[in-house]
């Protein structure tokens, strides 16, 4: 977008009336000016007054960004036209936010300089991911990426199956879960026909390349997605069942209820995820040993695992801390101290290296193993402060009451205290989950496959060398989308507990 075309809006609706503000004018005269050079007024002539209705924003903010790609991907007259439809979206959004964003002289000036930095970056976004950038390196190595490379493997391959349970346990798990707020059932049903279209395209995409390496075009699938797609529909609709079965029926439930089954479904996430474990690599010769494991899955392994055992020796740690008792207290500052004291790199070395050493008498850990539970205590560790800053919070005088109602001192911690520090410092913990889940990539260093040194190695191949840029920007695109789903679930938790709107959490 030309930087003088903004200089040129800002003379015209910005300075302009400013200028005849600041001389006040004969008051018909500049009633009359004003109308012509006033912004607002010119928005709510060509679109009326603003609708109260939220899905206006996002149609409007999707059709700006489609027609910004049509006018970036047309080489004819009709770019021009496709390039004023998109202007004319993002002034529509303009509009339905000119409460906060056109009201005043400042606000005028920084929406224009905002929307030029939003322009320029959308547009060259735009230009790499969709139209410049050839992702063939990424649908050829897909199932590198997501499994590792035992599971590709044409002798080892057919060992993927041991994915689609945990992938059926945690779609129920997930849309169960969902389905237990009661909400509109819109509200899920669209996105996850979004996802579903999204997870399929990517599964069988085919398209023909022309291989260096073979001298002619080949497909850039390589495997036969029949099968797969056939278990992946199942699972689909599945998680679909899931949520409307989940849904009708809590319907009719009273809260406690719900709250009851969503507890259930907690515990039932931790059974799959060791039931995950046993699956990938059961006791015996016939699994799949951890060495083997890699690629994205490599990576949630590491974090489920890290988070569920972490969340509870955060809370230990926390109320250790707290005690009074020295035998409690001592060793929980110790270790708290002692863990946060060194990096998380520090102890994936101590993990990978001289652990097996120390331990080799008494546990025969696989790296697996080693690598979740370091990753557990850092965490931990972590969490256990941030615990510790809500639980000095809650007021003394619900402590006094909970023993007043006869509540023993295990029942006050976890059903008075511990609730509302999770409550008070809920934004804390989910950013310390997102970092937990990003720092899984620092195993990289130690050589294990997870996807991270995937991206590493996929360049290296004959049809795709000079691509790392393309393969890293993909996998940390991996990463921001998860991280993005965990922030959209804290923020619809804060919402649900009246965290969000000024005033709700003391109503609450």
């Amino acid at each position: 977008m030309n930087f003088n075309m903004i200089i040129l809006i800002s003379f015209v609706f910005v300075i302009i009336p400013a200028l005849i503000k600041r001389f006040e004018l004969e008051s018909k005269i500049d009633a009359r000016i004003q109308k012509v050079f006033d912004i607002n007024f010119i928005f709510e002539t060509a679109f009326g007054k603003v609708p109260k209705y939220q899905y206006n924003f996002y149609i409007s903010l999707a059709l700006g960004v489609v027609f910004t790609y049509l006018s970036l991907n047309s080489d004819t007259i009709l770019s021009s036209l496709f390039y004023l439809f998109s202007l004319l979206f993002f002034a529509y959004l303009a509009h339905l936010n000119s409460d906060d964003l056109l009201d005043t002289f400042s606000n005028k000036i920084i929406t224009l300089l905002a929307f030029y930095v939003f322009y320029n970056v959308l547009t060259s976004s735009i230009s790499y991911f969709l139209i410049d950038t050839d992702w063939t390196i990424i649908f050829k190595n897909r199932r590198y990426i997501l499994l590792g490379p035992y599971f590709i493997n044409s002798q080892t391959g057919d060992e993927v199956w041991r994915f689609w349970p945990p992938l059926y346990a945690l779609l129920f798990l997930v849309c169960s879960g969902y389905g237990t707020l009661r909400e509109n059932k819109y509200k899920f049903l669209i996105p996850y026909a979004i996802f579903s279209i999204i997870f399929i395209f990517a599964l069988t995409y085919d398209a023909d390349y022309y291989s260096t390496k073979f001298e002619e075009d080949i497909s850039n699938r390589g495997y036969d997605a029949t099968s797969s797609l056939i278990v992946l529909t199942g699972a689909l609709v599945f998680g679909l069942v899931s949520y409307l079965v989940t849904h009708h029926y809590c319907l009719k439930l009273e809260d406690f209820q719900v709250n009851y089954w969503q507890n259930i479904l907690v515990y039932l996430s931790f059974a799959g995820f060791l039931g995950t474990l046993l699956i990938l690599d059961p006791p015996g010769e016939s699994g799949v040993r951890p060495s083997a494991w890699g690629g994205f899955v490599l990576n949630l392994i590491f974090a489920f695992g890290s988070l569920f055992i972490g969340f509870g020796i955060g809370v230990a740690l926390a109320f250790g801390r707290r005690s009074t008792l020295p035998i409690f207290s001592f060793p929980s500052v110790a270790i708290i101290e002692l863990v946060r004291a060194g990096p998380l790199v520090a102890w994936l070395f101590f993990a990978q290296f001289m652990f097996p050493d120390l331990m080799t008498p008494i546990w025969d850990a696989d790296f697996a193993s080693r690598i979740i539970l370091v990753f557990s205590f850092f965490f931990g560790c972590y969490l256990a402060e941030i615990l510790r800053g809500g639980l000095q919070s809650v007021p003394h005088g619900q402590y006094e009451a909970a023993t007043a109602l006869g509540l023993s001192p295990t029942q006050i911690k976890l059903q008075i205290e511990l609730p509302q520090a999770i409550r008070i410092t809920l934004p804390a913990i989910v950013s310390q989950m997102i970092a937990m889940l990003k720092d899984t990539s620092l195993v990289y260093f130690f050589g294990i496959t997870d996807a991270f040194k995937v991206a590493q190695d996929i360049p290296n191949q004959r049809d795709f060398i000079g691509q790392d840029f393309d393969a890293l920007i993909f996998i940390g695109m991996m990463f921001w989308v998860l991280s993005f789903y965990l922030s959209q679930i804290s923020r619809r938790i804060e919402m649900s507990l009246g965290l969000i709107k000024e005033g709700g959490g003391e109503l609450t």
